[in-house]
């Protein structure tokens, strides 16, 4: 029998979970508690909700794993703490704002195939740094095209290591894509969360090692996948949006369902995601966070503001629910009503000081003129109405809706009376989040592209950190098979772990009578892929080679 431990941190709580590895579904849960998260210092709650479990010391001993979903990264980028990033650009600043102001141009350039037109020089990039160095505390690398060569970020790096000791992040490490502002802000949020994490990641280590936790810790990313959490000291980047995505995979697993509209009710919010055969949908454009378009692998979500502590009033005699989030009488000293005090009210939900609730909602119905009763049923009309209003926008796909979250199964049961869908509520609601972070897998993907060479002769391929030239195409192709496979296995192994699958994709791209054409090409298991006779399609555009490999925990690891 072993156990793996679920934690995530939400808006209002810390959930914690302790799981039974040979059992599936919802029995597997073998305890779950629930601690107030702690906004300056989430390793507070955190501990809070480990000792809520009440781990005996052989049951700390069968910890396979501690798997974390965290807001930090998150709620540094929304709330601009990050650390002071400096931001190095080669060739020129791109259009639009950029996340720092701390920010020097050096000469550099490559084209779009990925020949080098300028090279950067060390003095001048010298020079450069050195007006920065004393009053940031990491730097950011980036420019235009570097995707297709990232040779001059490269070098670019490397003369700022040789300066001094802060860590610096390159465009070309985090996004494989055109898009030179979304890139390079991409780079600066992540060089600005590097000293939080960092803090964050010594504080967790800390915590489990006076409990007596020796199990590997992973993270959550935005994705849905989990990571070492030494890894995230590199990349924090790659945890943005991971409490909605750890929500949603909790919800494949604790009703084993296939397709679905995961709603997931917190604290300030509801974040909603669609679930196709048990896979995220991912957001093909990133995730906006904060004032920042960022370029990152993350669930596709819609966010509204309702949740369990939104502030409800009523104005003019209309009654208004959110987005502003508030402290509930029930659970504090201040007269305000959420729908967490209308469910103390009627009994439906009762926590906290039921008194308290009443009390708020009295005075507040009588500044409006209206009965305390009266005032109830607005509230559960105006918010069962704004849950339906906002799952309307999902009617086209038919699939049913999964309500998580801690106060998910009153509300969302309130609404489904009115409106009348289908509705699915799991066992274990309420801590969706932490089982999602406890059943999370390990997966790493990387992509290649193959295009073709300058003045149509020849063939490129861009990858991650390294750019080739081809005469023929089945060579090219087999190149980007193999550094694209051979980065994603040392990047499975650089946690310690060991390569448990590997998948292919290979898709061409066309033009044909001014028309995009897709070809996905049939890859062998051995990653060799069937070319085809292609003459038929148009003209050739570009390759995309994308390889997943899923990692496996050594043993006793």
């Amino acid at each position: 029998m072993a156990y793996v431990v679920g934690i995530d941190t939400g808006g209002t709580y810390t959930d914690a979970v302790m799981l039974d590895t040979e059992i599936q579904g919802p029995e597997c849960i073998k305890r779950k508690a629930k601690a107030i998260t702690t906004h300056e210092k989430l390793e507070i709650g955190i501990r809070n909700s480990l000792e809520k479990l009440l781990l005996t010391k052989e049951e700390i001993q069968k910890i396979e794993k501690v798997v974390l979903s965290t807001t930090l990264a998150t709620n540094a980028t929304v709330e601009g703490k990050m650390g002071r990033i400096g931001l190095v650009v080669i060739g020129g600043t791109p259009a639009g704002k950029l996340a720092t102001e701390n920010v020097v141009i050096v000469e550099g350039k490559v084209n779009i195939k990925g020949r080098i037109i300028h090279d950067v020089d060390k003095e001048e990039v010298r020079r450069a740094v050195e007006t920065l160095a004393s009053r940031v505390d990491s730097f950011a690398v980036s420019g235009q095209a570097s995707v297709r060569n990232p040779i001059l970020e490269q070098r670019v790096k490397a003369v700022i290591q040789s300066m001094c000791d802060l860590p610096v992040v390159c465009g070309h490490e985090l996004v494989s894509e055109l898009g030179y502002l979304e890139r390079t802000n991409t780079a600066v949020v992540n060089a600005g969360l590097l000293p939080i994490i960092d803090e964050f990641v010594k504080a967790i280590q800390k915590i489990l090692g006076e409990m007596q936790i020796q199990a590997p810790v992973f993270v959550v990313k935005g994705d849905g996948t989990i990571t070492k959490i030494e890894s995230i000291k590199n990349t924090p980047i790659d945890t943005v949006l991971s409490g909605p995505a750890a929500s949603i995979i909790g919800a494949i697993n604790l009703t084993g369902i296939g397709n679905a509209i995961v709603a997931d009710m917190g604290g300030t919010t509801t974040d909603i995601g669609v679930v196709k055969e048990k896979r995220v949908e991912l957001s093909p454009d990133g995730a906006l966070v904060g004032n920042w378009k960022i370029k990152i692998k993350s669930a596709k979500l819609y966010t509204y503001g309702l949740g369990g502590d939104s502030a409800i009033k009523v104005e003019n005699d209309e009654m208004k629910v959110g987005p502003e989030r508030v402290v509930p009488s029930s659970r504090g000293d201040a007269h305000n009503v959420t729908p967490t005090d209308i469910l103390h009210y009627t009994g439906e939900f009762v926590q906290w000081d039921r008194k308290k609730a009443e009390d708020a909602i009295i005075e507040q119905a009588a500044e409006a003129s209206i009965t305390p009763d009266e005032y109830v049923e607005m509230a559960r009309n105006e918010i069962a109405a704004k849950i339906y209003e906002n799952l309307k926008r999902y009617r086209k796909i038919k699939f049913p809706i999964c309500a998580i979250g801690a106060p998910a199964e009153s509300w969302y049961r309130i609404a489904q009376k009115k409106y009348d869908f289908e509705l699915l509520v799991p066992k274990h609601y309420e801590v969706a989040n932490a089982v999602g972070a406890a059943t999370s897998g390990v997966s790493v993907e990387v992509e290649a592209m193959i295009r073709p060479g300058e003045e149509g002769g020849g063939y490129l391929v861009h990858a991650v950190n390294e750019r080739f030239e081809f005469d023929e195409f089945e060579d090219a192709l087999a190149k980007a098979v193999e550094v694209t496979e051979a980065y994603a296995v040392q990047l499975v192994k650089k946690q310690n772990l060991e390569a448990s699958y590997i998948k292919y994709e290979c898709r061409n791209m066309y033009l044909d009578e001014e028309q995009i054409i897709y070809r996905d090409l049939p890859v062998a298991e051995d990653g060799t892929i069937e070319i085809g006779d292609d003459s038929d399609y148009g003209k050739y555009l570009e390759t995309r080679i994308k390889v997943q490999v899923g990692g496996k925990i050594f043993a006793n690891v």
